[in-house]
């Protein structure tokens, strides 16, 4: 008998690159800006890098970043999607460590650029007192947003975790090769050759 393997469907794997890309591209958007400075040799301060005006940009990417990550229900709700879109695909590992990792990633990867380029008097601050010039461009609460990520990682992180294990767990049980009736069919099948060789 010709046996054809049914085709996966690649829906699953595009929804969870969808929700990825939402949440992750403004901030690798961010270090892109941050990277050319670094490439350019340009130190954080108030002046142009090589007569550019790369704050602006900076400035622009921070606060779409912050746009992607300032609702925790959001942030966690997509990323959960993403989760169960993978699990979809049969990738629970992929599944957990997207949910673990990604509203992590999304808060912490722009908190990383701002801090890299802070400098003696240009301060971050919850309350948002001063304001900091880089790169020719005031960064105002692009930067200052920085101060609250880790305020609000510790409001999600114990429930996204506790999904990610869970979501992990039910997982790798739906999702695991079942050995065990395969076996109990070749025993059956086994015992059914030995009967009829008997007759």
């Amino acid at each position: 008998m010709d046996y054809t393997p049914a085709k996966r469907n690649s829906m699953p794997l595009k929804v969870w690159a969808a929700c990825v890309f939402v949440l992750l591209a403004p901030a690798l958007f961010v270090w892109l800006l941050r990277g050319a400075a670094l490439a350019a040799h340009c130190a954080p301060g108030p002046q142009l890098c090589h007569g550019i005006a790369l704050g602006s940009g900076l400035r622009d990417a921070l606060l779409l970043a912050w746009m992607a990550g300032a609702n925790s229900f959001w942030l966690v709700l997509i990323a959960a999607g993403a989760a169960l879109a993978a699990l979809l695909a049969r990738q629970p590992l992929i599944a957990a460590l997207t949910l673990l990792l990604l509203p992590l990633a999304t808060l912490m990867l722009p908190m990383a650029a701002v801090y890299s380029a802070r400098y003696p008097g240009c301060s971050v601050s919850e309350s948002g007192i001063g304001d900091c010039a880089l790169w020719g461009a005031n960064m105002g609460i692009s930067f200052h947003a920085a101060a609250d990520v880790p305020w609000q990682i510790y409001n999600f992180a114990p429930y996204s975790f506790a999904l990610a294990l869970m979501l992990g767990l039910l997982g790798w049980f739906f999702t695991r090769p079942r050995t065990v009736p395969h076996a109990m069919a070749h025993a059956r099948r086994f015992r059914d050759e030995q009967f009829t060789q008997r007759d």
